[in-house]
């Protein structure tokens, strides 16, 4: 019993280190760094300053993470399909809830998810920063931390499943609270429902990487997920909708 809760531990630490790395320390220095560049009126500087941001980020996570990722890698390399089957299956499940349970949710709070508002206006104002964000850095980090590293804390796939997509289904929804302020969150409260089509997604992937022991099942399902997403918001964006 020690033990596992040792491990719990050990395993919660890591990933909340991983975390703040992603979300907090790497931005904040790599910010500091392009402070000039994040402020420019220059359409092109923007863009390449907030990639920079991002994808320095991006390479001090894998580079804390780089043995084991490898490994799955090369394993991953020997026997893709059978590890894409399982992700791309995974994938389908995950779709089929998050879209059922999206059209229940945004029915009901008569909007869309602020996270997918914010997400749409990035694409436009800063397209050279945002798509490459999107489609590769974003969902290789979020494998990493919301998967990998909380795979360390659990030995059983339904606790850790659930746990994956709650995290990663609160994360999204935290882009429309400003603060955390009770009035604010009151504000906001039905935000809270799109914990569900999100951390849809989230479980299903967890359950492709607990069941695989390769990270690449639910990495790649995952960009191709965020490719299909972006193409979406430009052809809305095109044809004017």
């Amino acid at each position: 019993m020690m033990e596992k809760i040792i491990k719990f531990g050990k395993g919660i630490l890591f990933s909340i280190f991983v975390f703040l790395l992603y979300i907090y320390i790497g931005p904040s220095i790599f910010a500091f760094i392009f402070q000039k560049g994040l402020k420019s009126s220059n359409f092109w500087i923007l863009n390449f300053s907030a990639l920079a941001v991002y994808a320095l980020t991006f390479l001090v996570v894998l580079l804390v993470v780089r043995k084991d990722i490898l490994k799955q890698f090369r394993e991953f390399i020997k026997e893709p399909k059978k590890v894409l089957n399982k992700g791309f299956s995974y994938w389908g499940y995950g779709i089929i809830v998050m879209i059922i349970s999206n059209l229940i949710v945004t029915s009901i709070l008569g909007d869309i998810a602020v996270n997918e508002q914010v997400t749409r206006e990035t694409i436009m104002k800063t397209p050279f920063y945002a798509i490459p964000t999107i489609v590769f850095f974003g969902p290789f980090l979020e494998e990493l931390v919301f998967r990998y590293c909380f795979r360390k804390s659990f030995s059983k796939e339904i606790p850790y499943a659930l746990f994956c997509g709650f995290i990663f289904g609160l994360l999204h929804v935290m882009t429309a609270f400003d603060s955390l302020s009770l009035s604010n969150i009151l504000k906001h409260a039905g935000e809270f429902l799109f914990i569900i089509p999100y951390g849809s997604l989230g479980f299903f992937f967890a359950k492709s990487y607990y069941e695989t022991e390769n990270i690449f099942s639910s990495i790649i399902p995952h960009m191709l997920h965020n490719t299909f997403s972006v193409l979406l918001v430009l052809i809305m964006y095109f044809i004017g909708v």
